[in-house]
């Protein structure tokens, strides 16, 4: 007696849609099975798995039932060959590998796609169709995911600790506090290993969104995933998201050091070096990056071109910022850049007030992160479910985590300023520029470069010194020639 295997497949979208559901296509089948007398003998089905690859577990548990039963199997059924393949390579394998076992592969929607010539021809159409559907798709997706990342939007179903809301990634109340933790002992240096971490984190309650306990795979793989600073990294591609980071930068570089020892993204603002970003390389015209380098015997602080191809500065943190500072001290306040200070003190203003709130924000969820962290841990500790060394780990991080959070917070409630005091102080800047250069912070040190230098700064290797190209040193020289010229020319010529 002929015996049938059903394939059944659908993607998710297809599933959704319900023109190809899953019912529809195994009643199609039967009803073939009953015209031409044949026994169902088993039924596979994949659901919401794509057909590009034959990677799929049903599609490869067929195959090995129809090698087990080879006597018996005389069909393999499809509603369509685009259930079984969409590529021509793959569905041409596939056939050929049943038709060895005497195992005859129908499409009940192509009945036009049998052993003979013209059926091979048309099949193997058919499967180049199929193909060119599933790439042109693959292609827009590629497209639209592309287009989403250089958004600064996340595309992809959300990991551990982000929610997807809308299109967009947000803390997962829950787990993101966990998260956060992660990193932080991690990066103290109490823990040896991020098994001891993941199983203390574990003992607090930290799951997958099912509920599950994190694998040191997906533990791992956490660790090292730059979304949590920020950043959205897919391919080559490195974009700043538009989600909140659950981290700092530098907590991030710190704890990859500390993994594999390997070198990490730069802080966006570092303490050390307040012209990067602002600096640029006059060959290629990037900005400049900064760090400490090693040198036999301690670190270095220097700036440098990090372009790949070009790489043409190199200098030490103490030179740039002499350059710098002997730059603002031949600048002279004068009579429109006096008329211009309301101006500037008002973009000052904006300036501060956008990263005065931002850094608010980041404050204020890491504290209450830090908190939601010391009630799981002391309901932890009273269920049993923590052991006292632990306990007494996780709150010393936690009570040393919000004190320094609310010093921060202090911090920036004194920096918040009124108007009138932000015109005073523009004032004072444009009179003693160096002043204001030493005395302020790494914020202040930027935003009076950033204001008196907004196109950048360009500094040449050869020259040491900032090109002339810039517009504010090239006001100084056409200023210095205008009341030079006359000097020593006789009347009259």
């Amino acid at each position: 007696m002929a015996g049938a295997v059903f394939y059944i497949r659908v993607s998710t979208a297809e599933q959704a849609s319900g023109n190809n559901s899953l019912p529809v296509q195994e009643k199609k089948l039967r009803d073939y099975c009953r015209r031409e007398g044949l026994d169902v003998l088993k039924v596979f089905v994949d659901p919401g798995e794509s057909a590009r690859t034959t990677d799929r577990p049903k599609f490869q548990a067929m195959l090995a039932y129809c090698r087990e039963h080879r006597r018996k199997v005389s069909h393999v059924l499809v509603a369509d060959l685009s259930r079984l393949s969409r590529s021509v390579m793959d569905q041409g394998y596939t056939i050929a590998a049943l038709q060895r076992l005497g195992v005859k592969v129908e499409s009940v929607d192509e009945p036009m796609t049998g052993d003979s010539a013209v059926g091979q021809l048309t099949r193997n159409m058919i499967g180049t169709f199929n193909q060119f559907f599933s790439d042109s798709l693959s292609e827009r997706t590629r497209y639209r995911m592309k287009a989403a990342v250089n958004a600064g939007r996340f595309p992809w179903p959300a990991p551990i600790g982000y929610l997807n809301v809308d299109k967009k990634l947000c803390a997962d109340p829950e787990r993101a506090p966990f998260v956060r933790q992660a990193f932080e002992l991690m990066a103290s240096g109490r823990f040896s290993t991020g098994d001891s971490v993941l199983k203390l984190l574990t003992s607090l309650g930290l799951t997958t969104r099912k509920g599950r306990p994190l694998t040191k795979q997906s533990f791992a793989r956490m660790l090292s995933n730059p979304l949590y600073m920020g950043w959205i990294v897919s391919g080559d591609d490195r974009v700043l998201g538009n989600h909140d980071p659950l981290i700092s930068e530098a907590l991030f570089q710190n704890v990859q050091q500390r993994i594999n020892g390997k070198a990490c993204p730069h802080k966006k603002v570092n303490e050390d070096f307040p012209l990067r970003g602002v600096v640029q390389c006059a060959k290629c015209g990037k900005p400049l990056t900064a760090g400490w380098v090693r040198g036999r015997k301690k670190l270095y602080p220097r700036y440098w071109c990090w372009e790949e191809k070009c790489k043409a500065v190199g200098v030490s943190r103490e030179d740039l910022e002499g350059q710098f500072v002997n730059l603002l001290s031949r600048m002279q306040p004068t009579a429109e850049l006096l008329a211009e200070l309301p101006e500037r003190a008002a973009a000052h203003w904006q300036a501060r007030k956008a990263r005065i709130a931002v850094d608010a924000r980041t404050l204020n969820n890491s504290l209450a992160v830090e908190r939601t962290l010391n009630q799981k841990a002391i309901m932890a500790k009273l269920n049993g479910t923590l052991s006292d060394a632990d306990f007494d780990s996780v709150k010393a991080s936690i009570t040393e985590k919000i004190s320094g959070i609310e010093s921060q917070i202090k911090a920036l409630d004194c920096e918040r300023s009124t108007m009138d005091d932000l015109l005073q102080q523009t004032q004072n800047e444009a009179v003693d520029l160096v002043g204001a250069w030493q005395k302020g912070n790494i914020n202040q040190r930027q935003e009076l470069a950033t204001a008196f230098f907004p196109e950048g700064l360009v500094f040449s290797h050869e020259r040491q010194f900032f090109e002339p190209a810039n517009v504010v040193i090239h006001q100084m020289v056409w200023r210095f020639v205008t009341n030079e010229i006359d000097i020593g020319v006789p009347g009259g010529i």
